[in-house]
């Protein structure tokens, strides 16, 4: 498949949401079936999940949520000033990969997993524009766990856009130019009691 977007992608993708210069979303529902819930509990029971702090203003302050960075043996990633590096994958996500090459033709190799505890874990607003995902950077996010809300706003703008709600077993893939002129959030809400699984699929451009 092109890296151009604005092509046309395979019939059995779902229609596009257009959010605006040449942005768009594919929300694919059921990738998994009935494997997606012992993945969860799979996933969030034995990655190598860490509690990561970002330094603001001189001072340290822990992420709102758990993460971990898996890859091909040796790709590397930056993000939020922390450097990752690859060191293969487990045995439980190749059924996942396989069906993310099927239903979309892309190559990822890395994922960001993001395990959100509750309602008041969050991700602030930023695009995936890293220098390492190169100038088109396609992204799959994939969904287990509890229902969350998913934001958008024009890149520079303040007032929110485009929201979605991320079920069980959903993968949204955002096209190049949504990172290019949109950014995207996960908003804290209280009222979310049970967690989230978000796995984060990247094509690493090598250095």
């Amino acid at each position: 498949m092109s890296v151009n977007s604005t092509l046309a992608c395979p019939p059995a993708w779902p229609a596009p949401t257009e959010l605006g210069h040449g942005a768009r979303l594919w929300l694919f529902t059921g990738v998994l079936g009935e494997q997606a819930t012992p993945l969860f509990h799979t996933l969030c029971n034995e990655l190598p999940w860490e509690s990561p702090t970002v330094r603001v203003f001189g001072r340290e302050h822990p992420v709102p949520r758990r993460t971990c960075w898996l890859a091909d043996t040796g790709v590397r990633y930056r993000y939020s000033g922390l450097a990752h590096q690859g060191r293969g994958w487990p045995d439980a996500l190749a059924p996942l990969r396989a069906r993310l090459r099927a239903l979309t033709g892309r190559e990822p190799n890395g994922v960001l997993a993001n395990l959100y505890r509750d309602g008041d874990d969050t991700m602030g607003w930023h695009r995936d524009n890293e220098p390492e995902l190169g100038p088109t950077p396609w992204v799959l996010s994939y969904n287990l766990g509890a229902n969350r809300d998913f934001a958008f706003r024009r890149h520079g703008e303040h007032r929110q856009c485009h929201a979605l709600t991320l079920r069980h077993d959903d993968l949204l893939v955002m096209s190049p130019e949504t990172q290019h002129h949109f950014e995207h959030a996960l908003p804290r809400r209280r009222r979310v009691q049970a967690p989230r699984l978000n796995l984060t699929f990247r094509e690493i451009m090598p250095r």
